[in-house]
């Protein structure tokens, strides 16, 4: 059932019509990721390596393409080395009522996956919300309105998003009542709608090429439990509700696809250093932790309390947001502490921003990505990666890595190929390579360097530098 205005309706037919064009090629053959141990592997055992950015579109009708995305954007992210997205998706707008699902729009969703998918970007599917809702201080409705409980609470003091997480009793109150599954209309539980919204929208995703995985709930808020969380992290919060709370919607989920990666988050609170104590909600054998990184004060806070938290519980740790700046300098320094850690990330551009005097802007390619943070990586690792790094003021990339599978220590058939991202606009006069332990298979200069391992050599080098 679809509940739009009818402009909205007009305005995503056509944009949806638009973007079911026939594609300039069909869409290339891929094996689904799984979790193994801290790394996320391919059909073939390789470790791949993520590198990707946000795409979050917070207007009605709350879906990408209608905010002008389409397949020239998706082939700019890929001609820049990205390889994956999290697409956002509005609760609000997939179950407008309870226990009513829009299948229209989930629809529209899956047309942005599939334009992505065309050029080998994988979708980590991601419910997204702020604030939970306009009405208790939100910039934009992600969770809906039949869901929001404030029993009276005053919205005031207001003074939008994120601030008003700190200040707001409706706001707070609102959260308590989610994870006290209070009643909607219908007489089930917002939780209860919650987990069965997800295996609905799962279900829809099952069976797609490059879906990288389900983001379950954007930046949980603790409600009221707050104060606790400061300044050493929530245990009770994380342990004793999130954790149970995200537990069901993993259950959900798995009873219509028990493939896919299951990433589940943190308190928000996380994302401004304070330490991590989540726990995998139900020990499911292929999740993985989401966790954002806008730390102040020590710069390695945020990445390091993930990604431990995530090597604790034998899952993979991924930044999933990270940036809201265009501050070069910045953003170049998180992409070499990443790559010091060997973790996958996603960029959130500041063009993605809906707050107070920062209207969010068109999700097209240039806004999405940020020149800084195109830096050569290694995509696809026939091999155990011992470490890689890139200087962005020279261009030079260096990769380590042992030709043994992460899941077994046995090797790679012959013939295994590594796949190292080196996009033109960062070697617009090609490159050199230096290789020991392998033999390079692609075509010089090619975007992308392919390498395969010589027998009994271990490790591999590869050094890159620009021409």
């Amino acid at each position: 059932m679809t509940l739009m205005s009818s402009a909205a309706r007009c305005l995503g037919l056509v944009v949806l019509l638009l973007g079911l064009t026939t594609p300039a090629a069909a869409t290339p053959a891929a094996s689904d990721l799984v979790q193994a141990g801290r790394w996320l592997t391919d059909g073939q055992g390789r470790v791949i390596t993520v590198h990707g950015v946000n795409m979050v579109y917070k207007y009605p009708p709350y879906f990408p393409a209608a905010g002008g995305f389409g397949e020239e954007d998706a082939r700019y992210l890929a001609e820049h080395g990205v390889n994956a997205v999290r697409l956002g998706f509005a609760w609000k707008a997939a179950e407008p009522l309870p226990g009513v699902y829009d299948d229209d729009y989930i629809a529209r969703i899956a047309q942005t996956q599939g334009v992505l998918a065309e050029y080998g970007i994988y979708s980590l599917i991601d419910s997204h919300q702020d604030a939970f809702n306009e009405s208790v201080g939100a910039s934009w409705s992600g969770f809906p309105d039949w869901a929001t409980f404030t029993d009276g609470f005053p919205l005031q003091p207001d003074p939008g998003f994120p601030l008003v997480y700190f200040v707001s009793p409706a706001q707070n109150q609102t959260w308590a009542n989610f994870y006290r599954n209070r009643a909607a209309a219908d007489g089930v539980g917002v939780r209860d709608h919650y987990a069965a919204m997800w295996e609905h929208v799962a279900r829809r995703f099952a069976d797609e090429p490059y879906v990288l995985g389900y983001d379950l709930i954007n930046e949980p808020w603790p409600g009221w439990e707050y104060p606790t969380c400061f300044p050493q992290g929530c245990p009770r919060f994380e342990n004793d509700v999130l954790a149970p709370f995200q537990a069901e919607v993993m259950n959900a989920i798995r009873r219509v696809d028990s493939k896919h990666v299951l990433f589940y988050e943190p308190s928000v609170t996380n994302d401004f250093g304070t330490p991590n104590w989540m726990p995998n909600p139900t020990g499911d054998p292929n999740a993985g932790m989401s966790f954002h990184d806008y730390c102040v004060g020590m710069a390695d806070a945020c990445v390091n309390s993930g990604s431990d938290r995530a090597d604790r519980e034998g899952v993979v740790g991924m930044v999933t947001e990270f940036g809201a700046t265009r501050d070069w300098a910045k953003l170049t320094r998180l992409g070499d502490l990443y790559d010091d850690r060997m973790v996958s990330w996603m960029l959130w551009s500041l063009s993605q921003n809906q707050t107070p005097g920062h209207p969010q802007e068109p999700p097209t390619g240039p806004d999405l990505m940020d020149p800084a943070i195109v830096r050569a990586y290694p995509q696809a690792v026939a091999g155990t990666p011992l470490q890689w790094r890139y200087d962005s003021a020279t261009g030079a990339f260096t990769l380590r890595y042992r030709a043994l599978r992460v899941d077994s220590g046995q090797p790679f058939p012959l013939g295994a190929r590594t796949e190292v991202s080196l996009p033109r606009s960062i070697y617009p006069g090609g490159y050199d390579v230096d290789v020991q332990g392998a033999d390079v298979v692609s075509e010089p200069d090619a975007p992308m360097l392919e390498l395969t391992a010589d027998p009994g050599q271990d490790p591999v080098t590869v050094t890159v530098t620009r021409r």
